[in-house]
């Protein structure tokens, strides 16, 4: 008996010990009061003192192009854990990285987008950079997030899970295409006049997380005008719905509507070249008559290109002289998985699960627009409060999200205790802890407040 009792002693202890080393509570302290907080908003202060003598240069140049991304050897897709990590079965439309380059003489900025899931938190951007003449600072990265490309690029459990088992291969074939498109980019410079204009299209977007009774979505797709003096003609554009409308049956490549948009206007005698950033995607979903697949695709691209194709034609160009990019590195709450509203796994046993990853704010300053990229999937209904925290109303607004990190999802934070919902992006892809909906939208009011003055 007293054997007995000794082992059952022992598993109850080891049981009660690993519970322990496991989980504990979930950190509330009040956003204003951490020392993240405070840290980030004072090195944002302190970083941009001289910000309007570095930026001021001559007439921008802009170049662009492009590298496949269909590599030749086999790889697993990315987008959706239903598929178990099988590899793409064929090429339904073909996915690029895709870059455009800015110069005034003084800064080089280059705008780059992957038709990929996310931007690979490991991707390697001081070997990007190296002999290009541009720091890896000044490389803004998106991507067009559809869920049908390849992957094999996440490292981890739960990247292995969501994109297949990981190659190393991957990574260095996404590095050599990122860096010949920009190197490619920069030697097409030419002068151009810019210009930038935010088109309603409301009917193609709906609120995934909550709904639109409850919920608010982002209507806008935000267009950037090139117009170049040899009579060549690109665009930059970004729209908040997910790029989910191939399922996880979808085995061949694709670039779902995103790329199906960007081919209707290469189509145009209009512009030459068209390049797609995700938007502020988080809790938002296409919305068509189409369930899925095919039809959806065509649907959605369709109408999106017709409000498009209309709006570019009536946006104004000038020639711009300001340029300048940055990356912000950002402090953060402990990693937290929430088990329920009160606690969480502990960060140790998250990044073995999860890993870890770099944790920025980026953005590109083009005249008077701000692109600012986000490491997360951020949410649409965060957009409208910080574009009207814009006091001097000439400053315009673009909001991108997968700048090379990736930090899970940072939504409204009314909803972060809510169980009655879609609690996947509050749960499940909700990896830093309260208030980050908050923290992160008076982080870019800080980053707009600082470009409003110049």
């Amino acid at each position: 008996m007293k054997l007995m009792f000794n082992k059952y002693s022992v598993s109850i202890l080891s049981i009660i010990f690993l519970i322990l080393i496991s989980i504990k509570p979930l950190d509330r302290t009040p956003l204003e009061e951490t020392d993240y907080y405070k840290t980030t908003i004072s090195n944002i202060e302190k970083s941009y003192k001289n910000y309007e003598e570095n930026i001021n240069g001559d007439t921008i140049k802009v170049g662009w192009a492009k590298e496949n991304l269909v590599p030749t050897f086999s790889t697993p897709m990315a987008g959706y854990g239903a598929r178990k990590g099988a590899d793409y079965e064929g090429i339904n439309d073909s996915i690029w990285v895709r870059s455009v380059v800015f110069d005034n003489g003084i800064n080089k900025s280059a705008y780059v987008s992957m038709d990929l899931l996310i931007v690979p938190p490991n991707l390697d951007k001081e070997k990007i950079a190296e002999g290009l003449g541009i720091s890896s600072e000044n490389i803004f990265f998106t991507a067009s997030h559809t869920h049908s490309s390849i992957g094999g690029y996440l490292e981890g459990l739960a990247g292995n899970l969501f994109g297949g088992e990981y190659n190393n291969k991957v990574i260095e074939f996404i590095t050599k295409k990122t860096k010949s498109s920009i190197k490619n980019a920069m030697d097409d410079l030419k002068k151009a006049k810019i210009g930038f204009g935010s088109i309603y299209a409301s009917d193609y977007i709906t609120n995934r997380l909550v709904g639109d009774s409850l919920g608010t979505y982002d209507p806008f797709l935000r267009v950037i005008k090139i117009n170049r003096d040899d009579e060549k003609n690109a665009t930059i554009f970004s729209y908040s719905a997910h790029a989910t409308c191939y399922g996880h049956n979808q085995k061949n490549i694709s670039g779902d509507y995103p790329g199906k948009v960007i081919s209707l206007l290469e189509e145009t005698q209009d512009i030459d070249f068209a390049v797609y950033g995700a938007g502020a995607v988080g809790s938002m979903s296409p919305r068509t008559r189409s369930k899925k697949g095919e039809r959806k695709v065509n649907e959605i691209a369709s109408g999106l290109f017709e409000h498009l194709i209309q709006g570019y034609r009536s946006i104004g160009v000038k020639y711009e002289t300001k340029l300048g990019s940055e990356r912000i590195d950002i402090e953060l709450r402990e990693q937290s998985f929430k088990i329920n509203s009160q606690i969480i796994v502990r960060p140790w046993l998250f990044k073995f699960l999860v890993g870890d990853t770099p944790k920025y704010l980026s953005f590109l300053r083009l005249g008077d627009l701000l692109v600012v990229g986000t490491p997360c999937d951020f949410s649409g209904e965060l957009v409208e409060p910080i574009e009207k925290s814009i006091s001097n109303k000439s400053l315009n607004l673009m909001i991108n999200s997968f700048n090379g990190g990736y930090i899970g999802y940072v939504t409204d934070d009314k909803w972060y205790d809510m169980e009655d919902i879609n609690t996947y992006e509050t749960y499940t892809m909700n990896w830093y802890g309260p208030y980050n909906g908050k923290y992160f939208s008076n982080l870019i009011k800080k980053i707009i407040q600082i470009n409003e003055k110049n």
